[in-house]
């Protein structure tokens, strides 16, 4: 079984549109799939247009008290997929900038590899929307932290991603460090610490249509306090 997990805040009229679409995508491909939506009490209204949705398709809500961060919204939504023994989980953003006619890729490479990330940066990967600064910083941001952490991975901070059960089993889910979009990048180095096989799949990101960023300054300098972290435990061990 694969399960989706989706942090969602404000993603109202994104997530009905969304959620049709992934599991249109399951009947298409003959796959069995559980959805996931940890939503952090979004004054637009988007847990209440999961629970419309949730009558239709096979879809599990976790609604927070506040805004708690996409960190722990996905290690929320972990724990609960492997409680129900998920074989596959994927981290997936509710924005509509991942498009889900690829999660049959993604599941193709895993017969092979133990996480799959969907990457903006090799061969054949595209970003549609974004401006030119915040391709520099992407691109920076992922230079610095490959070299950091020992990571052979160009695309760290993509969101979009699957990974096999055992992988997620063999992380300490509640000692992770970050909270924020860092979240990204401590999980993977933490898999290849385990000696998990990670695998880039080239994917376009097309940037939201409707709502806000989420990124801002403070994640941006957290992500750099983490690598910094990560780097210097690697260097002492």
């Amino acid at each position: 079984m694969i399960s989706p997990i989706i942090p969602t805040y404000n993603e109202r009229e994104n997530i009905k549109v969304l959620i049709p679409e992934i599991f249109k995508v399951f009947e298409e491909n003959g796959i069995e799939g559980n959805l996931i939506i940890v939503d952090d009490n979004s004054p637009d209204g988007t847990a209440l247009e999961v629970k419309k949705l949730e009558e239709k398709y096979p879809i599990t809500l976790i609604k927070r008290n506040k805004k708690l961060g996409i960190g722990s919204a996905y290690t929320t939504g972990f724990k609960l997929a492997l409680e129900r023994k998920a074989d596959i989980v994927f981290e997936m953003d509710a924005d509509l900038s991942h498009n889900p006619r690829e999660i049959p890729n993604f599941v193709k490479n895993l017969n092979k590899y133990d996480v799959v990330i969907g990457s903006r940066y090799v061969k054949g990967g595209k970003i549609d929307g974004w401006s030119l600064w915040r391709k520099i910083i992407s691109r920076g941001a992922n230079s610095i932290a490959r070299i950091m952490l020992g990571l052979n991975i160009r695309d760290i901070t993509s969101g979009y991603r699957a990974y096999k059960s055992e992988v997620l089993e063999s992380i300490e889910l509640d000692k992770i460090k970050s909270n924020g979009y860092a979240f990204q990048a401590e999980i993977l180095f933490m898999a290849k610490e385990n000696g998990f096989r990670i695998k880039e799949i080239p994917i376009e990101f097309i940037d939201r249509r409707k709502g806000k960023s989420k990124l801002s300054w403070i994640e941006i300098v957290n992500f750099f306090i983490l690598c910094t972290k990560l780097c210097l435990d690697r260097i002492i061990r």
